[in-house]
């Protein structure tokens, strides 16, 4: 029994919502004290670059900034547990903020920028954040004046005040730090001073309002130990390959957990050094940056790839001469190899591995990077798991699969509707899953099965060796006329291959039949030197090719026009709660 016992405590139960089904786990690696001690390690070295500005500080001069903002929030009477917000883009002092309020102790409110003023207002409401840290472009289109405890709003552009409300004193308390700093730290600040807070890894860090493809907003409660869970299985995994993180360039948005935790939190643990773009992640802009940074490893949105690929290399292999090469057996290896070559030296040429996440990989693109030897993988996370649920280092990556479980971290079985069928809901449990929703328990209690799995809502398959395969949204997934299951993400995925097409959605109209929703690439017609009003013609000729491989419950009846691009997530999918109720309003032109 002891030996049974043993065994079983090997895999970590984690679930702070079903505690009585569930023991807690805990890292025995505290989350706060793995920065205050990465800090005194690595001191002297670089931290923090902004790419834009070519501003540079090191470890050191980051946690005198932290320590400054610290002594805001005492001074501020801002106790643990308490919650501050932060929205703006990427750069060093979003950095600074997350870190000071992780490590002082309360709780962290990173706020996507692209969400507009109605939705953030609300976000400030609902945490109850006690003071809000902003760009000042984005602090200029809210109004704050009504929410009931917010202290004001300090800027992300230099930590001056932007707003104070009513009693707070903000300004004032600001305004004494520096005569408050120098008298405590007469000789300036030294490793030796800092003593960051001193909080379990139970308890809440960070509440993530996130943007979904599927569903409204809800605030994802993620505790020390969720964060922890990440950061512990980067370093621990680039570790034990042998990969040393030495330069990070931070492309994602830092308030979605995925580019927070990896592009960030796991190098700065480490003693790298992390480059923030500023500008929107387009192929050039990004292959100028790697070649600048040449980071060791590399985290990517699908689009990223898809654009590099539909920009760069289709047009290469679309050339009658080319593509004749490439049907000759050898001579195609010798060609995918050196295309492989030329992409891996423009992404900086030092990374260990190419992480691509968020959302599904174009079929097409993974093939024929594979193909390439590029080495990339695709991962697999949520929210509410801060992110990470699957990886594989790239040379074991099986193509079409998002990697395994995390090992001693995380695990995921398929809860299958039918004994035969081997496809159904992934559900997870580990170190990296939410605690909850924050003052939502009935979406909570919905979250989870009634032995504690997390439900995904995500459809998929694991084959014998652990490999998971993710085949669609269990909230997307439709029936066909004689009650076969098709997953309209694998027919966007080809339809999104298709001649000038930007972007694309299938939907089941109310007669059982499939639709294609279309917003065609004019960019792309304008280079090939056709009118926009031959996109008709165009997705005409599209509709007979794509139904020529798709099965015949899979084949669409029409393509309809979209006037205009689909509502998008930051990570650039589209939201398609959204785009569905566009859909239901407009009724664009039809291709049939």
């Amino acid at each position: 029994m002891g030996l049974l016992w043993s065994f079983i405590c090997r895999f970590p139960k984690i679930n702070y919502i079903c505690k009585p089904l569930n023991s807690v786990y805990m890292l025995k690696e505290n989350y706060i004290k793995i920065y205050e001690d990465s800090f005194i390690r690595n001191w002297s070295k670089p931290a923090l670059y902004d790419y834009l500005s070519k501003k540079r500080m090191t470890y050191g001069e980051m946690a005198a900034a932290i320590m400054r903002l610290h002594t805001l929030f005492r001074e501020l009477h801002i106790q643990e547990g308490e919650k501050i917000a932060l929205i703006g883009k990427n750069s060093s002092a979003w950095a600074i903020v997350f870190l000071a309020v992780n490590t002082y102790g309360g709780v962290i409110v990173p706020i996507l920028d692209e969400f507009n003023p109605v939705d953030i207002v609300h976000i400030l409401k609902h945490s109850e954040a006690r003071l809000l840290f902003a760009d000042e472009d984005i602090a200029r289109k809210i109004d704050t004046t009504g929410i009931s405890g917010l202290t004001g709003i300090v800027s992300l552009n230099g930590f001056s005040v932007l707003k104070e409300h009513d009693g707070s004193e903000l300004q004032k308390i600001h305004d004494t730090l520096d005569g408050i700093i120098r008298k405590k730290y007469k000789s300036g600040y030294k490793p030796s001073h800092i003593r960051f807070a001193k909080r379990s890894n139970a308890e809440l860090a960070m509440i993530s309002y996130t943007s979904g493809t599927t569903s409204f907003t809800k605030g994802v409660m993620l505790s020390y130990n969720n964060l922890a869970g990440n950061v512990v299985f980067g370093i621990r995994n680039y570790r034990e390959l042998g990969v040393k993180l030495e330069r990070s360039l931070c492309v994602l948005p830092l308030a979605h957990t995925y580019g927070l935790a990896f592009s960030l939190l796991v190098h700065l643990a480490e003693g790298a050094e992390v480059t923030f773009l500023g500008k929107i992640p387009s192929p050039r802009i990004v292959t100028e940056a790697c070649q600048a940074v040449r980071p060791n490893l590399l985290f990517f949105v699908p689009l990223i790839l898809e654009k590099i690929y539909q920009a760069q290399i289709r047009p290469l292999i679309q050339k009658p001469a080319i593509a004749a090469a490439l049907r000759i057996p050898l001579l195609n290896t010798l060609i995918y190899r050196a295309i492989g070559r030329k992409v891996y030296k423009a992404l900086g040429g030092r990374a260990e591995d190419i992480i691509v996440g968020g959302a599904a990989l174009n079929p097409e693109v993974e093939a024929f990077f594979y193909k390439t030897r590029l080495p990339f993988l695709v991962g697999y996370g949520l929210t509410e798991c801060a992110p990470l649920v699957s990886y594989i280092h790239h040379p074991l990556f099986v193509p079409t699969s998002v990697g395994k479980a995390l090992p001693n971290l995380m695990q995921v079985k398929i809860l299958k509707e039918r004994s035969h069928d081997n496809i159904g809901e992934i559900v997870v449990k580990g170190e990296n899953v939410m605690m909850g929703y924050y003052k939502d328990p009935e979406a909570t209690k919905k979250a989870f099965t009634a032995d504690g799995w997390l439900r995904t809502g995500d459809l998929g398959e694991i084959d014998r060796d652990g490999n998971i395969y993710i085949k669609g949204r269990s909230k997307t997934l439709l029936l066909g006329p004689s009650g076969e299951n098709i997953y309209p993400e694998a027919i966007e995925s080809k339809l999104a291959n298709m001649p000038y097409v930007a972007e694309c959605l299938v939907v089941q109209n109310g007669g059982g039949r499939l639709e294609g929703w279309v917003y065609p690439d004019y960019d792309a017609m304008k280079e090939a030197g056709l009118e926009p009003d031959r996109a008709e013609e165009l997705m005409r000729q599209n509709l007979v090719s794509l139904n020529q491989n798709l099965a015949r419950y899979e084949q669409l009846n029409t393509i309809r026009i979209a006037s205009e691009p689909f509502p998008k997530t930051p990570k650039r999918t589209i939201k398609r709660y959204q785009a569905e109720e566009l859909i239901r309003q407009n009724q664009p032109e039809q291709v049939s």
